[in-house]
């Protein structure tokens, strides 16, 4: 099944932000969106002390393997062409009903809605392709996040490994 053609365009302080899936023409705006990321804004997502993405990891995220891996990106149009502020993706687990699911929003546009957006529609598009569970893991001190996994019905459970707390919806979708 190809990618599905989603895009919608919100507003926030006054500037037009695109949610649109991921393409594989994003691997430029990809890499930049990661490599400007904080240190700390990069460690809660990758839960390593990683700096930029390498080849391999760019084609993984950017080449979808559509209904079992979906992504979706804001980004804003800039005199340089457009910039990525935000991504939010999912991963089947093999043979299930079942998804991990990723969120992470550029630093200085967090706080304004766009990792609740990019969520609320990539659950959408989760329930379309059959996923009916999704799970997040997040770091103890992400807080932001833990704040958002709850606004959204997550609830905690055990952690599944070390200092990783797993968030997991509480219903099926």
């Amino acid at each position: 099944m190809s990618v599905p053609d989603y895009h919608d365009v919100l507003e926030v302080d006054g500037t037009a932000v695109t949610i649109r899936a991921m393409r594989p023409i994003d691997r430029d705006i990809e890499a930049r969106f990661v490599a400007e990321l904080s240190p700390a804004s990069r460690y809660n997502r990758f839960h390593a002390p990683l700096k930029v993405l390498g080849p391999g990891m760019l084609e993984r995220f950017t080449s979808l393997h559509y209904p079992d891996e979906m992504a979706l990106i804001a980004t804003v149009q800039e005199a340089a062409g457009e910039r990525q502020v935000g991504v939010a993706r999912y991963a089947r687990f093999a043979n299930t009903d079942r998804a991990e699911v990723a969120v992470v929003v550029a630093d200085a546009w967090q706080g304004k809605g766009i990792g609740t957006r990019l969520l609320l529609d990539l659950r959408a598009l989760a329930i379309e392709a059959g996923i009916r569970h999704l799970e997040v893991s997040v770091l103890p001190g992400n807080t932001r996040m833990l704040r958002l996994a709850r606004l959204l019905g997550f609830t905690l459970k055990p952690a599944r490994a070390g200092d990783v707390q797993s968030l997991e919806l509480g219903k099926d979708l």
